[in-house]
């Protein structure tokens, strides 16, 4: 009786220590998981610090093209004013030639009646100067003609000029407005393959995605990985996904929203 009641003790006692390590194995366990999870928060806060940094150069990136657009159309609005003043000033020397073409038509008629017919004052001993006279008077207004004439032919080739700048300045303003609106422009991601590690998103080379854009995906407005494209389409793209760039855990789906890592150029 003794020995089966030390057996039992025995046994008891064994039983005692073998779900005392068990505990201690599963007490292990759980705290590596614990472990392994808070280094998982850790990188996620990393991740959405870094995404939310990207977001705010972006949106600096935007400010800037916007404050350098501004600029751009202050100048082309000065370029049409200075276009609108030379056009004016033009005018001026047009309508002033045109007096002075009057003139010299009027000096020519009063040389031809004064050749044709000695009118009052004009006697045979004076007739001599009086052409001496209107000669000089000819040559002073042909002269200021030749000056008025070389003013209009200057300010013609200073509007010529700013027609050009104005046309520069139109073309720089036309390819920011492609670029804003390019940087400004959304797309989704329509199909999924997570096997595979790629997705399909309904815009292509039409919106102006090239195989060296890079592209950001977001849902409800946070950054939640990177994609790039392999396959572009007009009107769709096949992009590989990028899974280092992604939280763990994280995976894509059909509606995320899809916007250029880099803005285009200005």
């Amino acid at each position: 009786m003794k020995t089966l009641l030390h057996v039992i003790v025995i046994v008891v006692g064994a039983a005692g220590i073998y779900f005392s390590w068990q505990s201690n194995v599963k007490h292990n366990e759980q705290k590596t998981i614990f472990e392994g999870a808070q280094q998982d928060n850790l990188k996620l806060d990393a991740d959405i610090r870094k995404a939310e940094k990207e977001l705010s150069e972006e949106r600096a990136g935007l400010a800037t093209a916007k404050a350098d657009f501004d600029e751009q159309v202050a100048k082309l609005e000065a370029a049409v004013s200075t276009e609108k003043t030379m056009q004016r000033q033009l005018a001026e020397s047009e309508a002033t030639l045109e007096e002075q073409a009057q003139q010299i038509a009027e000096q020519k008629r009063l040389i031809d009646e004064a050749t044709a017919i000695l009118g009052p004052g004009v006697t045979l001993d004076n007739i001599a100067d009086k052409i001496t006279e209107i000669e000089d008077k000819k040559k002073d207004q042909t002269k200021k003609l030749d000056e008025l004439t070389t003013l209009a032919d200057g300010a013609t080739n200073d509007v010529n000029k700013n027609n050009q700048n104005i046309a520069q300045l139109s073309a720089r303003k036309a390819k920011r407005d492609e670029n804003i609106a390019r940087n400004a422009k959304e797309a989704v991601i329509t199909a999924v393959e997570s096997e595979w590690g790629f997705v399909v998103i309904g815009a292509g080379s039409n919106t102006g995605f090239t195989p060296q854009t890079k592209l950001l995906v977001k849902r409800d407005g946070v950054l939640i990985g990177r994609i790039n494209p392999t396959s572009i389409e007009p009107t769709q793209t096949i992009a590989e996904i990028d899974r280092s760039s992604m939280p763990a855990g994280a995976s894509l789906q059909i509606g995320d929203r899809v916007i250029l890592a880099v803005p285009a150029a200005q």
